[in-house]
């Protein structure tokens, strides 16, 4: 044979037919044997000589190595070294004591012969465990050059919340396919670094009363860091190099710094991210130095990376990378044979899995996952992808991964295209399994035809889906431009028209360049996209519900900016900023006002990130209190009041936060307003301990407050007989202070009136008074009323008392000694509910009253009361309370779940009437154009469907409600 030779090595010729390239074995192992590691070539096993013809043909990377290195032969043909796959601790295991040498040259030197032996190792083996060597070399790398670093310049630190010093922490992130664990034979590892926070570096650790460092600041300290461990994980040596590093997906690219703090991450994601950012970042994971950081940079970016709700361009946006990719990237002629980046190749598979992410792991977190195979698997059990889909790609993603490995393998460097030598390609068919070249090739062009058809489905090819646009001259296109109008749902077509002449050319008696006029034809199209008509299924909870007036607001605000050229430059450069104004004007006419008299503040929303956080009371009152010094305090908290109402608005209209989440947030700006208006009225008096508390009651008391709630309040002290009268002027001037009518509004009207005694009694009460009254004199009324009670602002310490006394008088579990109680409770209460219903809901009007009406809001409410009554409860939220009362039994579950639902919709409902009108809105409208808007704006298509919905709604709702007040069991 003409391989005959590879007898003399010891090696049977069958194993050697047996492997991809018979030739390249035999001429390998000649080479070997001339060697040192001829005396191990002789003691292999059959087996062992498989293993090795089989490397050998597939990797001249490997020879060169065993070359370089003859006594890694032995070690990597053990018995049981390739049998088992090796884990990251066993890893780490071996590398932790070379990180103690006082060597650090010589531990770089072991360490990347460590890397070339793993990798030999993983070669042989043939397994994708290259990720775990990844991190144990970079974890080894960060801890040299920190340690170098530290000896010759400190140790970095920063100043906590507290003002107190800490060390301030780094953090490598993995990317790309180390962030995903799925490294190959020769890839580049993408990489950003982030540290904790800015600060100053210390030759000895700061003492506390220090507020500034005398050293190197943070920043460049890290970047000095960042720049070491490149170095040293890239350096070519006789030993090899470790990896090559990729850091160009960092923030700006090539021209951004190689770190930044945490907060620098945030800012930057939060005004510039762009959506192949999105999609880089769902591979993130941190792979060296602090893991704590590490997970404080991916809870930073989940918002960013899995949104809750985007914009239907986002799917075109990924197209259009690719198709980047593959004009500008992928090599003439390699199209059909780059198996990554060309037609039908893995960046396909992995960019149909990225962008199911970004549009649906935001509200399923179960799809949210760094790992292409396991996310595929995850699509098709949500239904996201079909699950025939999904086993094609699975299945092209492993072939194709292993032709790559194969490809890499070869030379040990990066390349991902099929040669077009004959016999390189045969070599191939065999590493992979095929007998044949063709049948390999066959295989190779199903695997990329299927791949390619899947992404054609769920990607578009093109951008710019919406319409041509008629001629630019309006008046002799007219007839063709009102078309258009009415095919997108404009009501008054000729109106709409007058209207966007001046969108699109500006009024007649000012100048408007014809970049401006280019610019407001390419916004049009975005706008079209919006409407009824226009939008692709899927995103009705981004379609205009009344474009007329959205397209009339749209001109105020353009009037109250005043520089069209610059907004018309600003919306093209953020089209979502762009749609979200046109989103704004059309769920909210109050928050519409607002943003036209102040036309900056959505955009500074927006750009700040402050739109993808939520924020507790706490914070609140943290940033009322910067304001503390300004003279007018009236003022202050009216302009923070209507800053902070934008922004909780605009996380509602984009989805950001639910709808439990949102009335939460309007609870806490209540209760930090409220909080922080008696500081206000306590500085002025000199008053160093807050004299009453203030107790919430109704929405304020279950934290339900919706947009334009009043806020139900009760003043309580312990204070002596002699002060009440100081108090009750105190007690007034902070209702005056939320509550009076300014040219900026009022912050929230307070309601006094469930106090004892109602209009008629003292503001501010004693506990001993208030006790007297509700065990002696109270209705019944009065309380069930307790029962959503909840201390709020002031002195909490009393108020925690008078909730121990509520508690207490609404204990209906034995007679709680209160007149109000009497055996027959439960059924006054439904008197009471049924009256309400006959005299709240205008006559005829039923079928149109959400609160009062039948099967309205105020069955769960008065159910969930009596709940809490006759459990003896105190649970002030009426969600929590009817979903308690499932747990405990209370009703069978499909009853629960029914109550659930139907309370859930209706509160969703009554917030977004709320939201348009800032007024308590509790009649749907009766004419049909504007039920139509609300019906948009829940999400369904026309009035009968939706009417439809709220009356099956409705109806189980008093279902439950009849079967319990009925029956007399809760």
């Amino acid at each position: 044979m003409w391989y005959g030779a590879g007898v003399r090595t010891g090696f049977p010729s069958n194993i050697l037919e047996q492997c991809a390239d018979p030739p390249r074995a035999n001429a390998a192992l000649e080479q070997l044997r001339a060697s040192e590691a001829a005396a191990a070539l002789r003691k292999l096993s059959a087996e062992q000589a498989r293993i090795l013809a089989a490397l050998l043909s597939g990797s001249q990377a490997a020879l060169e190595c065993l070359l370089a290195h003859p006594d890694w032969l032995a070690r990597l043909l053990v018995p049981g070294f390739l049998t088992h796959a090796r884990h990251e601790e066993g890893l780490r295991r071996e590398v932790e004591p070379w990180l103690k040498e006082a060597d650090v040259e010589a531990a770089f030197s072991r360490l990347r012969q460590f890397k070339q032996r793993e990798m030999l190792r993983i070669a042989a083996r043939d397994l994708a465990r290259l990720s775990d060597v990844a991190d144990v070399c970079l974890q080894a790398v960060y801890r040299l050059c920190a340690a170098r670093l530290r000896a010759r310049l400190g140790q970095p630190w920063h100043l906590d919340a507290r003002g107190k010093w800490r060390p301030t922490e780094f953090c490598v992130i993995g990317l790309g396919k180390l962030g995903g664990q799925e490294l190959n034979y020769s890839s580049d590892v993408d990489v950003i670094f982030v540290y904790s926070e800015e600060g100053s570096v210390f030759k000895t650790p700061p003492r506390p009363n220090e507020q500034t460092g005398r050293g190197l600041a943070n920043h460049p300290y890290f970047l000095r860091l960042a720049e070491a461990m490149i170095a040293e994980i890239g350096r070519m040596t006789p030993d090899g190099a470790l990896f090559r590093v990729d850091v160009r997906l960092r923030p700006e690219g090539k021209t951004g710094p190689l770190a930044r703090s945490l907060d620098g991450y945030e800012n930057y994601y939060a005004q510039w991210g762009q959506t192949w950012e999105r999609m880089m970042l769902i591979k993130a994971r941190p792979a060296a130095g602090d893991a704590a950081l590490g997970a404080e940079f991916l809870e930073m970016a989940q918002s960013f990376r899995y949104p809750r709700s985007l914009n239907p361009r986002t799917l075109r946006e990924v197209a259009a990378v690719k198709k980047r990719i593959e004009t500008e990237v992928v090599k003439e002629g390699e199209l059909e044979r780059n198996i990554k980046l060309g037609r039908g190749g893995i960046r396909e598979i992995e960019f149909v899995a990225q962008s199911l992410q970004i549009l649906h792991a935001g509200r399923l977190p179960f799809l949210q996952g760094t790992t292409t195979m396991t996310v595929l698997q995850r699509l098709a059990r949500y239904a996201l992808l079909k699950p025939g889909d999904a086993s094609e790609l699975e299945a092209a993603y492993a072939f194709l991964r292993d032709i790559e490995h194969r490809l890499q393998m070869e030379a040990g460097r990066q390349t991902h295209t099929i040669p077009t030598e004959r016999r390189a390609r045969q070599r191939l068919a065999r590493l992979m399994g095929f007998d044949a070249l063709a049948e390999f090739e066959a295989a190779l062009r199903q695997h990329t035809g299927n791949v390619r058809r899947i992404y054609d489905q769920i990607l578009p090819g093109e951008e710019a889906p919406g319409p041509s646009l008629p001629p630019e001259d309006m008046e002799a296109a007219a007839a063709e431009w009102k078309t258009l109008l009415t095919q997108h749902g404009f009501r008054d077509a000729e109106g709409a028209l007058h209207v966007l002449r001046l969108f699109l050319r500006g009024p007649d008696y000012a100048h408007v360049s014809q970049r401006t006029v280019e610019l407001a034809r390419e916004l049009w199209p975005r706008f079209l996209a919006l409407c009824p008509q226009g939008a692709p299924a899927g995103l009705q909870h981004w379609i205009l519900s009344d474009p007329d007036r959205v397209l009339v607001r749209l001109d105020s605000f353009i009037d109250a900016y005043g520089a069209r050229a610059t907004l018309y430059e600003m919306w093209t450069q953020k089209p979502s900023l762009f749609e979200l104004l046109l989103l704004l004007f059309d769920r909210s006419e109050f928050l519409a006002e607002q943003a036209i008299r102040a036309p900056d503040l959505v955009d500074e929303l927006q750009s700040s990130g402050r739109l993808n956080r939520a924020k507790s009371a706490e914070e609140t009152l943290a940033d009322l209190r910067y304001g503390a010094g300004d003279a007018d305090q009236r003022l202050w908290l009216r302009r923070y009041h209507q800053a902070e109402l934008m922004r909780i608005g605009l996380r509602d209209v984009l989805g950001l936060a639910d709808f439990e989440q949102n009335v939460l947030e309007l609870s806490c700006l209540a209760d930090a307003c409220l909080q922080y208006g008696l500081e206000v009225l306590m500085r002025a008096h000199k008053i160093q301990k807050p004299p009453f508390c203030v107790a919430g009651l109704g929405k304020l008391g279950g934290r339900e407050i919706n947009y334009g709630s009043d806020l139900d309040v009760m003043f309580v002290t312990d204070a002596r007989a002699a002060d009440l009268p100081r108090l009750q002027l105190l007690a007034a001037a902070l209702m005056d202070l939320l509550s009076a009518r300014t040219e900026q509004g009022a912050v929230f009207q307070i309601d006094a009136r469930l106090r004892p005694d109602g209009e008629k009694g003292l503001l501010v009460n004693t506990l001993q008074a208030s006790e007297e009254y509700y065990r002696r004199r109270a209705g019944l009324w009065e309380i069930q009323a307790l029962t959503r009670l909840r201390p709020v602002a002031g002195n909490l310490e009393t108020g925690e008392r008078f909730a121990r006394l509520a508690a207490a008088w609404t204990n209906f579990t034995a007679p709680p000694g209160v007149a109000a109680y009497t055996p027959g409770w439960l059924g006054e209460i439904d008197r009471m509910r049924q009256r309400i219903e006959k005299e709240r809901t205008p006559p005829g009007k039923d079928h149109l009253a959400i609160k009062t009406g039948v099967g309205g809001l105020m069955d769960a409410e008065f159910l969930a009361q009596a709940l809490c009554l006759a459990r003896g409860w105190q649970e002030a939220n009426t969600m929590k309370a009817l979903r308690r009362g499932g747990e405990a039994g209370a009703w069978p579950a499909p009853d629960a779940g029914a109550l659930l639902k139907s309370y859930g919709q209706l509160r969703r409902l009554e917030g977004i009437l709320r939201r348009w009108s800032f007024e308590g809105e509790t009649l749907l409208p009766d004419d049909e154009p504007a039920q139509h808007r609300v019906a948009v704006r829940c999400g369904f298509a026309g009035v009968g469907d939706f009417m439809r919905a709220l009356e099956e709604t409705r109806a189980a709702l008093r279902a439950v409600y009849a079967r319990y007040f009925r029956l007399g069991q809760i």
